[in-house]
């Protein structure tokens, strides 16, 4: 699959994170607009991630461990596509940047969806609260990996439709 990574869809999300990232104050501005960009994604996801869940459990009664791998699965899937395309604008190798992100996923589900998150209700925490801590962790892992080694040396961050014309904020803070 060989989609123009800054194509039209990929400036309006850089512009729209952009934007974002510019209003962040003080020290929140060294958060790199990638960040912010994969938060949004992944919150997407992460309710499309639910709906499925919602649609293979609570309708077609499938059973749960199958219904919850299948939608983070999928969900993944999805979160990976739109990470590429939208959000580190990542040309080249899709199959070895999905084998990459395959490893990511899978230890991710390993250590932070089960051994942490049950790690912490078997400390007593609320199941939910533990979710949802482990659900923040499990985003700064995701995210360090995608920018780091799945999609490493991308995000042509700048928005405009002539990318050598003037850098974003992005790139002039990430130049600092």
């Amino acid at each position: 699959m060989t989609k123009d990574a800054s194509g039209p869809a990929a400036r309006s999300f850089a512009a729209f994170v952009d934007r974002l990232h510019g209003l962040l104050p003080g020290i929140l501005s060294r958060i790199p607009a990638t960040f912010i960009g994969f938060a949004i994604i992944n919150l997407f996801t992460f309710g499309v991630d639910l709906i499925l869940l919602w649609i293979s459990h609570g309708v077609l009664r499938l059973p749960y461990p199958l219904a919850v791998s299948g939608s983070f699965g999928l969900a993944s899937v999805l979160a990976f596509f739109l990470n590429k395309l939208l959000n580190f604008r990542a040309h080249g190798d899709t199959a070895s940047q999905s084998g990459k992100y395959l490893v990511v996923i899978v230890s991710n589900y390993l250590i932070w969806i089960l051994a942490f998150s049950s790690l912490l209700e078997w400390l007593g925490v609320w199941y939910p609260i533990a979710r949802v801590t482990a659900a923040c962790v499990e985003g700064i892992y995701i995210y360090t990996l995608a920018r780091l080694w799945v999609f490493r040396g991308h995000r042509s961050a700048s928005v405009s439709p002539q990318p050598a014309e003037e850098p974003s904020q992005w790139e002039q803070r990430s130049a600092a």
